[in-house]
């Protein structure tokens, strides 16, 4: 791994249900974004959301989780 503080974002190829894709289409058109900007968005949402679940009580109440 590099230690460069600017990564360049990477490529990623998955196959999800028709259903899920047809709601992240709506939600991109009704946010005015693209599809792949939403799906990166909602990825790292996720992924930070889970962190801080898993921080100890007095860790998520000193960032006001």
């Amino acid at each position: 791994m590099t230690s460069n503080a600017f990564r360049t974002p990477r490529r990623l190829t998955i196959t999800i249900p028709y259903g899920t894709y047809e709601q992240l289409l709506d939600r991109s058109d009704e946010q005015g974004r693209s599809l792949s900007n939403l799906a990166a968005y909602l990825h790292e949402s996720a992924l930070l959301r889970d962190r801080i679940i898993e921080l100890d009580e007095p860790s998520r109440q000193r960032i006001g989780a």
